[in-house]
């Protein structure tokens, strides 16, 4: 036991002790990210004891990407109970006989596992600190979360309505921030779909600063539209770039055959797009973040969920804010 030691990096705590379990887990964090939920989800499937997560079903932390849905749901389907608690404000982690009290989230950024990490601080508790504390949390008013709890919570987030922030041409750190809360903004309209779409070869930043295009495979009409909505992921699994469909798709157009010649025939469905989103460099957020697996990427897009592209293009802001500083 370390009771009494402060940590500046929960990660540190948190890991080493999933991996060493020796009693019940109680988790309680009000934003959950999908990478953290991985990593639960890898040390809960074969333990033997149980594992509870208690967050709160906060709409707003969904739509901001600070909440991911699709993790809560790996937890459920692999044997972690989720609760829910109104209000929650609170981080702890108790581990069988260990607890660590902190202000970290269970998100990269909360626990410092990410580059663009917060500073935090949490200590490690004694045994008579951590009795206490699950005597604490097993008495807080608290539900069962539901897949239909989870369903109406994506729904609630994607309705969430903000003034349209003003957007400018340079991309400054102000100009992230607002660019960010309007593509939040657009990706909340229901009539609009959310693509996570793979291009052949290393990141090509400067392609997508301007009105640009993309293929799709020959083995039928895709079903991306205009307006839609895509985070650009390189053959390398980076993610680096956001865009928005203006066209339907088009079979091979003339100015795009002579630019990708045989290549074109592999990819004749071609859909035009502008920036929406486009960092100055690559940033570091991989395709892996965003969805349980990449494999759909092989046939060149896949669809995203509401969460799952916000927390994308958070991730993104928050890598170029933070390098704007």
């Amino acid at each position: 036991m370390s009771e009494g030691l402060v940590y500046t990096n929960a990660a540190d705590w948190l890991y080493k002790a999933i991996d060493n379990v020796d009693g019940d887990v109680i988790l309680a964090s009000p934003y959950v990210s999908a990478e953290v939920c991985k990593r639960l989800v890898a040390a809960s499937e074969n333990s033997d004891y149980e594992w509870h997560l208690f967050t709160c079903l906060d709409p707003t932390a969904v739509a901001n990407g600070y909440l991911s849905v699709d993790g809560l749901i790996q937890l459920e389907q692999n044997g972690v109970h989720v609760s829910h608690v109104e209000r929650l404000h609170a981080k702890t982690f108790i581990v069988g006989s260990r607890g660590f009290l902190g202000s970290a989230n269970l998100t990269g950024a909360g626990l410092g596992s990410s580059k663009a990490a917060n500073y935090e601080l949490g200590v490690e508790l004694g045994t008579a600190q951590v009795c206490a504390v699950r005597r604490t949390v097993s008495a807080w008013p608290n539900r069962s979360v539901t897949a239909k709890d989870l369903e109406k919570l994506l729904l609630r987030a994607r309705q969430l309505t903000h003034a349209e922030p003003p957007t400018t041409g340079a991309l400054d750190t102000g100009c992230a921030l607002a660019l960010v809360e309007q593509l939040l903004v657009d990706a909340r309209d229901e009539t609009r779909t959310l693509w996570l779409k793979s291009e052949y070869g290393e990141p090509a930043l400067d392609q997508w600063r301007n009105e640009w295009y993309f293929g799709s495979p020959a083995k039928g009409r895709p079903s991306i539209k205009p307006r839609d909505l895509v985070v650009i992921c390189a053959q390398t699994r980076d993610c680096y770039a956001v865009v928005e469909v203006t066209s339907e798709p088009l079979f091979l157009p003339d100015d795009y055959r002579a630019e990708r010649g045989e290549e074109a025939d592999r990819w004749p469905w071609v859909s035009r797009t502008i920036p929406r989103f486009v960092p100055d460099e690559l940033l570091e957020l991989k395709a892996h973040e965003l969805v349980r697996s990449t494999g759909g990427l092989q046939n060149g897009h896949i669809k995203l969920k509401f969460d799952q592209f916000t927390h994308g293009v958070r991730s993104l802001a928050r890598l170029v804010t933070l390098k704007g500083w």
